[in-house]
């Protein structure tokens, strides 16, 4: 590096809960973009920031306890480092976790690339009573350590100032010797020189390459070197003999035993201070018996803080475009284009462009109320009050939060499974979600069930589709895990962090930054299927819309044999299709396929009611609404998770409605 302003790429890691993403928040501010790592549906998140006269890209890594890796994550964490080296790692500690967080930290130092360590929470610390000898902690490290609370933002100017002089000065970082059995010494002296030998170009040490190249089951990805290649195996397979346990277990052991001694060097003879709110909180929060009925009110609260606050926002703006869309069709150079352009303009841009906008209330609400939850320490409650009943699907607890909010709306659901820490977790619950009985899907059914049941009978029919709902997702989980579509389980290391208040700038950035990613991300999807929609009920021009003349209509008589063992008609056929843009139109688009005022009883002297809860189970099951899909799309940016949802739920919905109905023929019912 020269002082020039050329860019400078720093590289973020921590342990999970470590405060991370605050001190990443506060560096970059609103500058940051989001993408996937190659390869996987790991979210990707870099920002930009100035440093005097640098311009630093910051890489916010996924949190990882180690190099060696075990979870999605950490290979993430390790092929980032062996693969594209950073200019300069940014380790965080957490100020109260010390010993969890030095076994990644000593890792990094191993690298030999130039480091700064933030310990972070120090505020929490000092009002524990507990002193930190950071020096001692730099001396060891050969690296600038630096107390900060991401939180305040106490220390960011000191740790601006230590990593500029680091950019400006960089230095190799000085390796930290770690004590390990002489055999394994003995290959890493081995294998190390024969990559001093060799002509592998690289700024990583030799020796951690060489812990890296052990560990992996193919060396060719490390190294092209066939002689470094062929030794490393070698010591693989007599290690593997020699050894009681695999190589990455001892390589912890060792490299734990040395963050103890170097977290009690730093603490002193300090005893570890109780966090006494912590404790008094958890005993209500965590109780055998009222724990659980806490977390399901608590819940509550958050479906009315999002769906009572959020509504109105929705029905505000849904006015809003109403009135700008009747504006818009009596302005001259509107009236003054072709049919055919108007309704494009009008019913296919504008509507599109309303679909969009009216999600943005519920999505900023929702990510508001979460961060609330997740920075006050509460999600990780959440996840042990949650963890039997969801690691029998092979998730962890959090995703049962993602789940049940699904019964509110499915979108912003699938962008909160982003909250969960592995990837086989994040796949598995956005293909469960779709099955949750929406309230877009609930209007459907509060419609249809008042047409066909009498006031005393349509509430348990609509209780009967909450519970299908639910056995949905159990099954579906079921089938899932035991086809490994999300890979295999992960193991789940539940850290359970102290309570905190959340800030009010850590908030309000999150929910901003998840709106803004909602629109450049899953917004041109739903545009694009809003048109398709548009295109298909419009087309010829020369038929009446949404007629079953045009393309649509056309469709669903083609698709009737495919619908009649259900008991579904070509026209709701055409409404399914309607309901892909958005399900709360399915009934309006029925209005118009009918084409009469009297929509209850046309329907009711078209529709059984064995038909009309076929229709229903359809409707609960089918392909979720573009939007859904969108978000799919935008989390695991994967084409085949996002054909399995669409396959899934179509196939599951065809079954399950043909078992229902051709079930009711058998036994007389019509």
């Amino acid at each position: 590096m020269n002082p020039t302003a050329e860019p400078v790429t720093i590289a973020l890691a921590s342990i999970p809960n470590s405060g991370k993403t605050t001190l990443f928040n506060c560096l970059t501010g609103s500058s940051q973009s989001t993408g996937n790592w190659p390869g996987v549906s790991v979210e990707k998140k870099s920002g930009i920031f100035p440093l005097g006269e640098y311009i630093v890209t910051l890489i916010d890594l996924p949190g990882a306890y180690a190099l060696s890796p075990v979870t999605e994550e950490e290979r993430v964490v390790r092929d980032y480092i062996l693969n594209s080296p950073p200019d300069i790692i940014l380790n965080v500690l957490d100020a109260g976790n010390l010993q969890r967080g030095l076994g990644l930290t000593l890792q990094m130092a191993a690298s030999a690339l130039p480091m700064v360590v933030a310990v972070n929470m120090m505020d929490e610390t000092r009002r524990r009573g507990i002193t930190l000898d950071l020096k001692a902690l730099a001396q060891h490290l050969g690296v600038p350590v630096i107390e900060i609370s991401a939180k305040t933002g106490e220390g960011l100017p000191d740790l601006k100032e230590a990593l500029y002089e680091v950019i400006k000065h960089p230095e190799k970082t000085r390796i930290p010797h770690i004590s390990c059995p002489p055999l394994l010494e003995k290959a890493f002296f081995q294998i190390t020189e024969a990559i001093g030998k060799s002509s592998i170009d690289t700024r990583l040490d030799h020796t951690f390459l060489a812990m890296r190249m052990l560990e992996a089951e193919n060396q060719n990805q490390w190294t092209s070197n066939e002689k470094v290649a062929a030794l490393t195996k070698k010591w693989q397979r007599h290690l593997k003999q020699s050894l009681h346990t695999s190589f990455p277990v001892v390589c912890a052991g060792c490299r734990f035993n040395a963050a103890r001694g170097l977290a009690m060097e730093v603490l002193g003879e300090q005893p570890i201070i109780e966090d006494k709110l912590s404790r008094r909180l958890d005993h209500i929060f965590l109780h055998r018996f009222f724990g659980l009925p806490i977390f399901i009110m608590l819940m509550f609260l958050l479906f009315q803080g999002v769906y009572g606050l959020g509504a109105p926002l929705q029905e505000v703006l849904s006015v809003a475009f109403d009135r700008a869309g009747s504006w818009l069709s009596s302005q001259i150079m509107v009236l003054s284009l072709s049919a055919g352009l108007q309704s494009f303009l009008l019913d296919g841009i504008w509507q599109g462009i309303a679909v969009v906008t009216s999600f943005l209330p519920i999505i900023a609400l929702f990510f508001f109320f979460m961060s609330l939850i997740e920075d006050s320490g509460y999600m990780a409650r959440v996840a042990f009050l949650m963890d039997r009943l969801m690691h029998r699907l092979g998730l962890d607890g959090k995703a049962f939060i993602s789940i049940l909010l699904g019964y509110g709306c499915n979108v912003p659901a699938v962008m909160g499974t982003r909250i969960l820490t592995s990837n086989y977790s994040r796949i598995l619950t956005m293909l469960l979600i779709p099955f949750t009985l929406c309230t877009a899907r609930l209007q459907i059914f509060v419609f249809l069930t008042a047409i066909f049941f009498t006031s005393t009978i349509a509430p348990w029919i609509i209780l009967s589709l909450y519970g299908c709902s639910f056995v949905a997702v159990i099954l579906t989980g079921f089938v899932l895990k035991l086809f490994r579509i999300g890979g295999a389980p992960e193991p789940f290391i539940m850290e359970i962090p102290p309570y905190r208040f959340p800030t009010l700038r850590s908030v309000g950035l999150r929910s901003w930054y998840e709106m803004k990613d909602f629109l450049f991300r899953a917004a041109p999807l739903i545009m694009a299927g809003v048109l398709l929609v548009w295109l298909l009920s419009h087309m010829p021009t020369n038929v009446p819309p949404a007629s079953a003349a045009t393309w649509a209509g056309q469709l669903g008589q083609i698709l009737a044999p495919v619908f009649q063992p259900l008991g579904i008609g070509w026209q709701e056929t055409v409404a399914l299709i309607f309901g892909f843009i958005a399900k709360e139109i399915v009934v309006g688009s029925l209005a118009v396929i009918y084409g009469g005022t009297d929509l209850a009883g046309l329907m009711g002297s078209h529709i059984t009611q064995m038909q009309s809860i076929s229709f229903m189970i359809f409707c609960l099951l089918y392909t979720p609404c573009v939007a859904t899909i969108a978000a799919i799309w935008s989390e695991s940016r994967s084409l085949r998770i996002t054909l399995i949802s669409l396959v899934s739920g179509l196939t599951i919905a065809w079954l399950t409605s043909f078992i229902f109905y051709q079930s009711g023929l058998l036994f007389g019912f019509h």
